[in-house]
């Protein structure tokens, strides 16, 4: 039709509008605009500039208008979308919609909330999720004319929302495993957010989650627990007691308990809840009773008493490790809290109607740094218990420090001057290259605070034919590469020298530290088969010595990898996806489903054995967790590797026994959790070094 002189209700610039004037309507259901029901001209005059996406579909064949803020969910066939029949322009959710609107055409009215549908819109199969409602759209004589429908897409919501669900799963499996009793309360009502089996093993089977401490646990309203909370969430000061009675039910005799309440504040430093840890140390109390029984009859039961010594010592090494593990486990709940505390809010605010995209990848960044913050946390605990897996190499390290003491320089700021002495020719060690730089890091950084930002670090490598005895260590012989970080800073006490390498022990003021970066040195050291040795006086700066291996002298460096990463990975590989959890099976499915692969998921290393016996050449690639019930990962690879010669298998796990202990260094592995770039850059390589080694 021409558009010299449009009908007024089109007077709109938008693109929409100018598509209906372009679009020849003659020989259509709906004939020419201008001859358009006054009901359907109002309705498109109302909401042709709305930011709300919308679009109504009239006529024997339900043509479809929309208008500009409609167009991005069309993708490719927005260009050609005015007109056409809705049956036709949505052709790939026709199934799915159609009963919806033909109860719309029947008169009656639909919204659904983050409906998900499977759409062909870019050139992909792409899985989808919608707000939507269907509306009978009517003339002025009470007549259905089509349909009206105002949407939105929540794509982006539901993947954040489940991507969320799944750290926070992560995260409360990580308190599972802590090898005392744990809770976590809210509020000023203490009520129960979480408790580990340890919890509920001793406290019987109760109903914890979302009642208050009074309602769990109304025998305690005469032992003082109830006001030990209130105080501590009241004054933000922690209660740490030994042997503390408590008496639980109608039991007969009380238990007692190591126990630690740790208040857990929100990012402005309120107070938000209380951790709640400790053991049950009833044994512990009975011994020690005994010991005085027997210190009374001393002369007459001295084999008995020396006995009962030893129980004694052992329960009380337990008892004097509850103040780290208090301390542990309150800087863990802290951290945590707060990463929890961004993820949530996050999710929360992109649920609300009407946010903005440029909020809404606001909100979506946060949750994906926060996620990596948790993870670099995770990893640095993971660090000081020498429980990382490690990808130890030969590499110089007089090279490595120069490299990262030039990265470092802007880190610790132009008034810091950094001196790195010559060392011998070559100096091999055999270690993680990784963590030997954020070992570095850490050291220089921790340097940086203690010279308040100016002064002078040195650093020179050495080669050694001893490890001097540390912490009441005895000495080593053997052959070390030392790295000697000197710096001359304000130095450290005495008394806070054997407590520096602890996990969140600190000195520094709120805010400024985690109390983590020492602990991973002492962890990477400890776990790579060397040590590190601090020493120091107040106002006279600190020198700290890093230990490894030195690396064998027929070993040379390992050169990089000169292979281009970034190239398209191959298209329509077949891959077995070997996970126990129902969650994170479906989610890496469909990662590696939207990154081109075609995928099967086993549940099991059992099933994954069975669908390879059944045809072998399916699958171009094996990507499997760690832990499973039954045969685990690493297992289920050396099975692989023994009976399928040429299939490779990609390992992933946050955390395993398995992995601590050794790694085979020809299984990739993928942490978790990981990001889409580094499983698609791993599952890439894999499967490109496989294909030129066949």
């Amino acid at each position: 039709m021409t558009t010299a002189h449009p009908p007024p209700f089109l007077s709109s610039s938008t693109r929409s509008s100018l598509d209906i004037l372009a679009r020849d309507w003659n020989g259509t259901s709906v004939g020419p605009p201008a001859q358009w029901p006054l009901a359907i001209q109002s309705v498109v005059a109302t909401w042709m500039d709305s930011p709300q996406a919308m679009f109504v579909s009239w006529g024997t064949d339900l043509r479809c208008i929309f208008n500009d803020a409609y167009r991005p969910f069309l993708g490719e066939r927005a260009d050609t979308g005015i007109g056409r029949p809705f049956a036709e322009l949505w052709a790939d959710i026709w199934a799915d919609i159609e009963p919806i609107v033909a109860k719309a055409l029947r008169g009656e009215g639909s919204r659904f909330e983050d409906m998900p549908l499977t759409m062909t819109r870019n050139g992909y199969a792409e899985p989808t999720w919608w707000t939507f409602t269907y509306m009978p759209l009517r003339d002025e004589n009470h007549r259905i004319l089509g349909m009206l429908c105002t949407t939105s897409e929540t794509t982006n919501q539901v993947l954040g929302a489940r991507k969320a669900a799944l750290e926070r799963e992560r995260q409360r499996h990580m308190l599972q495993q802590m090898p005392g009793f744990v809770g976590l309360l809210s509020g000023p009502d203490h009520v129960f957010d979480y408790v580990n089996d340890a919890y509920r093993a001793i406290s019987g089977d109760r109903e914890f989650i979302g009642r208050s401490v009074r309602e769990v646990f109304p025998e305690l309203a005469d032992q003082g627990f109830y006001e030990l909370l209130d105080r501590v969430y009241a004054t933000g000061k922690p209660f740490v007691a030994q042997a503390m009675p408590i008496r639980l039910g109608d039991e007969p005799q009380p238990r007692f308990i190591d126990l630690l309440y740790q208040p857990m504040r929100e990012d402005d430093g309120a107070v938000g809840g209380v951790f709640v840890g400790g053991y049950e140390v009833t044994s512990r109390v009975q011994a020690e009773v005994q010991l005085r029984q027997f210190n009374e009859t001393l002369e007459n039961r001295v084999e008995e008493r020396t006995a009962e010594l030893v129980r004694a010592q052992e329960t009380l090494r337990q008892a004097q490790k509850l103040e780290a593990v208090g301390q542990l486990t309150g800087g863990v709940a802290h951290d945590f809290n707060n990463l929890l505390t961004v993820i949530g809010s996050s999710v929360e605010l992109m649920r609300r109607k009407n946010v903005p995209e440029e909020r809404r990848q606001k909100y979506l960044e946060a949750i994906g740094d926060t996620v990596r913050r948790a993870a670099k946390l995770t990893g640095q605990l993971l660090a000081f218990a020498r429980r990382q897996p490690l990808r130890p190499e030969v590499f110089d390290v007089a090279r490595r420090v120069e490299a990262v003491a030039e990265l470092v320089q802007p880190l610790v700021g132009a008034r810091v001057r950094i001196d790195f002495l010559p060392s011998a020719p070559t100096c091999l060690a055999e270690a993680d290259v990784s963590q030997f730089d954020t070992a570095l890091v850490n050291l220089a950084v921790n340097a940086r605070d203690a010279m308040n930002g100016e002064g002078l670090l040195t650093i020179r490598v050495d080669a050694v034919t001893r490890l001097p005895g540390v912490r009441g260590q005895p000495t080593r012989d053997g052959n070390f590469i030392v790295v000697t970080m000197t710096d001359s800073g304000s130095g450290i006490a005495p008394d806070k020298l054997e407590l520096i390498f602890e996990p969140f022990f600190t000195t520094k003021g709120v805010g400024k530290g985690t109390g983590l970066g020492l602990s991973q040195v002492f962890g990477f050291a400890k776990q790579s088969g060397g040590d590190v040795q601090v020493s120091s006086a107040p106002n006279e700066g600190a020198t700290f010595s890093l230990f490894l291996p030195q690396a064998p002298a027929h070993l040379s460096p390992a050169e990089p990898d000169a292979a281009d990463l970034e190239k398209a990975h191959i298209q329509g590989a077949s891959i077995l996806v070997v996970e126990d959890n129902a969650t994170v099976g479906q989610f890496s499915t469909a990662v590696l489903h939207d990154l081109g692969y075609e995928t099967t998921w086993a549940t099991d290393a059992m099933q994954a054995l069975a669908l390879l016996a059944e045809d072998e050449m399916r699958f171009d690639l094996v990507f499997t967790d760690i832990i499973m019930p039954g045969m685990n990962g690493v297992e289920l690879a050396r099975t692989v590797r023994d009976k399928y010669p040429g299939l490779p298998v990609v390992l992933t796990s946050g955390y395993s026994d398995v992995l601590t202990d050794e790694l085979p260094r020809d299984l990739e592995l993928v942490n978790k959790p990981y990001s889409i770039d580094a499983l698609s850059r791993v599952i890439r390589q894999t499967l490109r070094n496989s294909t030129s080694a066949r």
